[in-house]
């Protein structure tokens, strides 16, 4: 016999003290027994004890079977618990009631012992069954947000890395001109020159390259922003907010990005602005990437080309990305915007394409996938355009 604290539970529910005297007889050897004589009572019992089953009479003072069970399933705490009717009744219609108020199962009386112990066995094997497969899909969804949050973690790093990469290339050349004139300084001082008007045009040259580079950070720390709420945003400006901040490294590896747009005013979708420049920056850093490899196997002697085209089609606006970095195998084609799988080998993490899936699909409401074009891919991006500017 197991110990009586890891028995299950059962509440019996019965105004009659014969019906209880049976059932405890029935059940007492296997299951820890407690005790209700009124709908009111069980419903105080049952959110304190929290019973594993519930027997439950249909006819009862101060309230039925019916409403307590009804009762029972709007509770939160309660609501899960299974509950089988034990009652005289055999009129179908009253059988069918209890059933409609939440009950899994109906005993009639008088009531064989083997009967009952068959079908608590049962009911029980289906609750541990249910609770555990709860918590299994529990565990699961924690699993998978914990493992979402390492992967928008993650992505935001890789985002990062390749700013700090932009901002060494945009702080390069202003940075070597504030080296020039900081030694002409001292040479201007050698020969006599550093006057009153040489100081001032050296501090005016020297702020005016220092606000370039504050600039460039405060750009691209405005960059990392997360957008809290959809609004509606001019695309063509925010496409050209990541190319122009990675300009200077896209003319260093000899790419030619082009925007180009079949209209003369700008197109406005809704989503977020911030979260769709870091898809753009990812799918132009893919880009680049492929170029540089494919030139660096010699498969490509000319320039390499990113061309971004801005359509507006009925009530949709459509992004196509494509370039001349010699494709992606058909293998790879079909698992791409699955986690961890790159085009890019030991030097790709696998997550940016999985992470544009997310952006664009679950929180924009677009739609965005990959094919392979003469020499090179291309990606289209959807999203819903906005009714109102």
């Amino acid at each position: 016999m197991s110990h009586d604290r890891d028995r299950m539970k059962v509440l019996i529910v019965d105004d009659d003290p014969v019906i209880r005297q049976h059932l405890r007889q029935i059940l007492k050897d296997i299951y820890k027994l407690s005790f209700a004589t009124s709908g009111v009572t069980a419903l105080e019992k049952a959110q304190k004890l929290m019973p594993d089953i519930i027997l439950l009479d249909i006819i009862m003072p101060e309230m039925d079977g019916y409403e307590t069970c009804r009762r029972l399933k709007t509770c939160s705490v309660t609501a899960n618990i299974p509950v089988i009717f034990i009652s005289s009744i055999t009129d179908i219609d009253e059988i069918v009631e209890a059933f409609k108020s939440g009950g899994v199962d109906y005993i009639s009386k008088p009531f064989k012992s083997h009967e009952v112990l068959a079908r608590v066995e049962t009911h029980l094997k289906l609750y541990n069954f249910q609770r555990f497969l709860g918590k299994k899909v529990e565990e699961e969804i924690n699993k998978r947000l914990v493992e979402e949050q390492m992967l928008i973690q993650q992505s935001k790093m890789a985002a990062m890395g390749e700013m700090i990469g932009a901002i060494s290339h945009q702080w390069k050349q202003p940075l070597n001109a504030l080296g020039l004139m900081v030694q002409d300084v001292v040479d201007a001082f050698v020969t006599g020159e550093a006057d009153k008007k040489y100081l001032e045009n050296f501090a005016k040259q020297s702020m005016k390259l220092i606000q370039f580079m504050s600039q460039t950070v405060d750009t691209f720390r405005n960059f990392l922003k997360p957008t809290h709420e959809k609004c509606t945003f001019d695309i063509t400006e925010a496409i050209y907010d990541v190319v122009d901040l990675f300009y200077d490294m896209l003319k260093n590896d000899s790419i030619c990005v082009q925007v180009n747009t079949d209209k003369m005013c700008s197109i406005y979708p809704i989503g977020y602005p911030n979260e769709l420049k870091q898809v753009i920056l990812n799918l132009i850093n893919n880009s680049r990437d492929a170029i540089n490899e494919r030139r660096k196997k010699g498969f490509l002697t000319d320039d390499g080309r990113i061309t971004v085209e801005i359509k507006e089609v009925k009530d949709r606006v459509v992004v196509y990305i494509s370039d001349n970095g010699g494709g992606i195998g058909l293998t790879l084609m079909e698992k791409l915007f699955k986690p961890y799988v790159t085009t890019k080998g030991d030097k790709g993490t696998g997550i940016g394409l999985y992470m544009s899936k997310a952006i664009i699909e679950g929180k924009m409401d677009g739609k965005i996938s990959v094919s392979n074009i003469e020499g090179g891919a291309q990606v289209v991006i959807e999203l819903p355009l906005a009714k109102e500017v």
